[in-house]
């Protein structure tokens, strides 16, 4: 299963009160480390798990955006973590392994995740 999503960068307008909505304390911390880039980093952020609710085939009423917890490797290579309701759907479709990816545009953010089974 795959999802996709786009994100335009300036439709974040208060990346503060957005990151309230969607983002772990651990995914604030990160993209608090990134100043300049903090609207891009928060549309990635909503793009990954848009991307994410996509490929579990949910809609945002029934997971939380707070199920899903975006991570990066020592590397800065993006991963998924599951929690909840988000993690019952994913042993559901029997997945295995769920794989993403992130592009950045000065305007515009896009996310690709593949959920193999």
């Amino acid at each position: 299963m795959i999802g996709f999503d786009l994100q335009e960068v300036e439709r974040i307008k208060n990346a503060d009160q957005l990151l309230k909505k969607i983002a772990l304390d651990s995914e604030i911390a990160y993209i608090e480390r990134f100043v300049k880039n903090k609207k891009e980093k928060t549309a990635s952020l909503w793009a990954v798990k848009e991307a994410v609710f996509k490929a579990l085939d949910v809609k945002g009423e029934d997971i939380s955006f707070k199920e899903i917890e975006l991570c990066h490797k020592e590397n800065g290579a993006p991963f998924v973590k599951l929690y909840g309701k988000a993690k019952a759907r994913f042993d559901d479709l029997k997945a295995k392994e769920i794989n993403i990816s992130i592009s950045h545009q000065k305007s515009v953010v896009g996310a690709v995740v593949e959920i193999l089974r």
